[in-house]
């Protein structure tokens, strides 16, 4: 959450290009220390070319980036105590073992070995590594390569923690254990900054900026982003929900549909008649048992963002 509406991240009018391609179109961005701050959007959407940008090893083709007051665009080096940057591919030494590798960030962070040793032991423990703190990192799953991956980047015990998206592809308990380590580090005050390609995961931040083909569409919290939707949300409980998404798409008033496994939610412009879509539905054959008014996710806030 904020704290005393401290900014430590200032992003003003930035953008990065790659040849022909706009990665980070003229962002503008203000975080605030002690906050969950989730950049969301799909691959490609300038996410992980974002972060790279405000942790300084990318420098953009225009534009400032603050980190506590230091423009780090022109002064790099003086940011590095205050962020820890964990990036989205695994980016340890694999011959190295679980505590050869925190032991080698340690000392690459000048972590005085009183305190290095304090720490080891804490996330160890929190991580539940401490069983293979011996195994080499090749030899982990994905979700424990992640795990250290975070200790590595926290070692330091920096103010700002960068993740590029966590835990794609982690195993759903690797995953809760990742969040419970996160969300302990929120209560010290570590401000989180995180992308992700997850709605859940999203919603778990106390704001959240929606990000687009290297533009931010829309930030704010998450309840307050569930105000802003520009349609309705109908929830239909059916037996071949992806079949019956077929039909509603020919709706003209049906904006976009999600399927589950025995619901399929549909996204309505703003004034639509959902009388309109059970028509269809009875005229098409098709059986249903229940279908309501729900409240919207974030996605559909996505969505509705990108059809205005």
């Amino acid at each position: 959450m904020k704290n005393n509406n401290e900014i430590v991240i200032s992003v003003n009018s930035l953008t990065k290009k790659f040849d022909d391609i706009t990665a980070v179109d003229n962002i503008n961005l203000q975080i605030y220390k002690g906050e969950s701050f989730a950049l969301l959007g799909p691959d490609g959407a300038g996410k992980t070319t974002a972060l790279r940008l405000l942790c300084g090893i990318l420098l953009p083709d225009s534009g400032d980036i603050y980190i506590k007051n230091i423009n780090i665009v022109k002064h790099a080096e003086k940011s590095r105590d205050q962020i820890g940057y964990m990036p989205q591919r695994f980016s340890l030494y694999e011959n190295l073992s679980v505590i050869q590798n925190i032991n080698f960030f340690s000392e690459l962070y000048n972590v005085e070995k009183a305190i290095r040793q304090k720490r080891i032991r804490e996330y160890l423990d929190s991580s539940r590594l401490t069983p293979f703190s011996n195994r080499l990192a090749r030899q982990l799953s994905g979700g424990m390569r992640q795990k250290l991956a975070l200790i590595c980047s926290i070692i330091h015990n920096p103010p700002i923690l960068l993740l590029d998206e966590p835990t794609t592809g982690v195993d759903p308990v690797s995953r809760r254990d990742f969040w419970k380590i996160l969300h302990r580090l929120l209560a010290s005050g570590v401000t989180l900054v995180i992308s992700t390609p997850y709605m859940d995961e999203a919603e778990r931040c106390s704001r959240i900026g929606l990000i687009h083909n290297g533009r931010i569409l829309v930030v704010d919290s998450p309840n307050e982003l569930k105000k802003k939707i520009t349609g309705k949300v109908m929830e239909i409980k059916c037996d071949e929900p992806h079949i019956v998404s077929e039909v509603v798409k020919t709706a003209k008033s049906v904006i976009s549909t999600q399927t589950y496994s025995d619901k399929l939610r549909i996204l309505l412009n703003k004034g639509a008649d959902e009388q309109e879509t059970i028509s269809l539905l009875k005229s098409k054959g098709v059986n249903f048992t229940d279908i309501r008014e729900v409240l919207p996710n974030v996605e559909d806030i996505f969505i509705s963002r990108l059809t205005k």
